[in-house]
């Protein structure tokens, strides 16, 4: 995706974190483009109370998550496709700091996204984050 290409070059920063591990070892250029390209449709499933999933496919980080809801809380279970085991493999959030992690990470891209590159923020679903 030609717009983490772009934040690649900046001072932008993509970190994940959770299920053992403190920092994943994930980039902008290619992890963060994988998760930006599943992350209307997470936030729209989880929004209307059902499942999603982001995989993280990239060689070498290859982890799945996958959003549960349930009553108030949203279980994110993580699945790696590596050596590495997540400890714990779920972890429990309130349904809406689950939403907050994806809306929050859209704000977020959009944001960095208009100040590097103002006329690609301007395209769908840039524009609306």
């Amino acid at each position: 995706m030609d717009a983490c290409q772009l934040l690649s070059e900046t001072d932008a920063r993509f970190v994940v974190s959770g299920f053992g591990q403190e920092e994943w070892p994930v980039n902008i250029s290619y992890d963060l483009s994988s998760v930006i390209e599943q992350l209307p449709e997470a936030i729209d499933r989880l929004q209307s109370g059902r499942s999603a999933e982001i995989d993280l496919y990239g060689q070498g980080i290859e982890r799945r998550l996958t959003f549960v809801p349930a009553g108030d809380t949203t279980k994110i279970r993580c699945i790696s496709g590596t050596a590495w085991r997540p400890g714990p493999d779920v972890e429990v959030l309130s349904r809406t700091a689950a939403l907050e992690l994806l809306t929050g990470l859209a704000r977020d891209f959009g944001a960095a996204l208009r100040r590097a590159a103002p006329d690609l923020a301007m395209r769908t679903p840039f524009a609306k984050w």
